[in-house]
């Protein structure tokens, strides 16, 4: 199990800041430059914080919904992304390119699954069509999460579990992921928990992101 920080700010230099102090620190393996960051900063931020966390992969949260070759391009190229997203609901042929494009420039491929209504059958459909990405994302989007009584992190939980067992997918979960979370997550087969605000917003980053690393039990 591995621990993401996505930072979803919109000011590059605190971006690179807050990464820095998380990667001396040990207390992240993976540094995700979010959508909004990328978007603010261009996708130069990539490297920005590759420069600041030599030793830590570096995921480019791009959200594609089309040109997918071109886009793994830019993140791997010009970032030096190690891992980058496409959307799950986008179409097969782009799924396919972004996929294709990753494994040839050497990078990893994760499928965000957010406002996908099935991941789980969505998943199964990706794979009789012969794509194959490294990871799957389920994902809680921040609005989502505003609302009351619909779909919540634990349900997603299940379904990365169940994506990993019965399809030997790596997986990742995103969305709300707190302390309280954490425990509920420690001891299972997921591959990579993704935090933000319980650690970007909390007083003390780092010191958040190492309790946020011992609840899941990762050493």
């Amino acid at each position: 199990m591995k621990l993401q920080v996505a930072l979803d700010l919109v000011e590059p230099s605190l971006a690179v800041d807050l990464a820095r102090r998380l990667c001396d620190a040990g207390a992240v393996d993976i540094v995700e430059a979010g959508t909004p960051l990328i978007k603010t900063a261009g996708i130069f931020i990539v490297s920005a914080l590759r420069v600041s966390c030599p030793n830590a992969e570096i995921m480019a949260d791009l959200k594609t919904m089309d040109v997918g070759s071109l886009e793994a391009r830019l993140a791997i190229n010009a970032g030096g992304a190690n891992i980058v997203s496409v959307l799950g609901a986008a179409a097969n042929e782009t799924i396919s390119d972004f996929i294709a494009e990753t494994r040839k420039l050497n990078g990893k491929s994760l499928i965000d699954m957010i406002s996908v209504k099935d991941p789980v059958s969505r998943v199964k459909e990706l794979l009789n069509a012969g794509l194959r990405p490294d990871y799957v994302g389920l994902h809680l989007g921040i609005d989502v999460q505003k609302g009351r009584g619909g779909l919540t992190v634990e349900d997603l939980v299940k379904e990365a579990i169940k994506i990993k067992d019965e399809y030997g997918l790596g997986v990742a979960i995103a969305g709300g992921v707190d302390e309280k979370m954490a425990q509920r997550i420690k001891g299972t087969n997921i591959d990579i928990v993704i935090v933000g605000r319980a650690i970007t917003q909390a007083p003390d980053p780092v010191k958040a992101a190492e309790n946020i690393r011992r609840l899941l039990g990762i050493h």
